[in-house]
């Protein structure tokens, strides 16, 4: 009896860890979509860097059409901010949002050695 309890216990200790190791990972969000899109919009800026990096914090809303619109960029140069708004400013996302979404998103550029 006590064979056929631990067989029992190992049985469904195997299937439980069989079936955890087939699920299928967590579906990409829309917010890391719309953030790989932002990436590739931006691209590599052409111009020179004073400092080894610069960090900015990008403010922008994604319409309910699929606009996106920059609100603010957190920099203290004004050529990285006209950069960004540039690039982004009233291009379409190809994110389905639904409604009027706002987004930050953390935007740090290296300077090339």
């Amino acid at each position: 009896m006590k064979k056929l309890q631990i067989l029992a216990a190992l049985l469904v200790m195997l299937t439980t860890t069989s079936l955890i190791a087939n699920t299928d990972p967590k579906p990409e969000t829309a917010s890391a979509q719309l953030r790989q899109q932002v990436v590739e919009l931006l691209g590599t800026p052409d111009f020179e860097l004073k400092e080894n990096s610069l960090n900015s914090e990008i403010h922008f809303m994604v319409t309910a059409q699929g606009s996106i619109v920059v609100l603010d960029v957190e920099t203290q140069d004004q050529a990285i901010e006209n950069y960004i708004k540039s690039r982004l400013n009233y291009k379409q996302a190809k994110v389905a949002i639904a409604g009027n979404r706002f987004f930050n998103l953390s935007y740090k550029i290296v300077k090339e050695l």
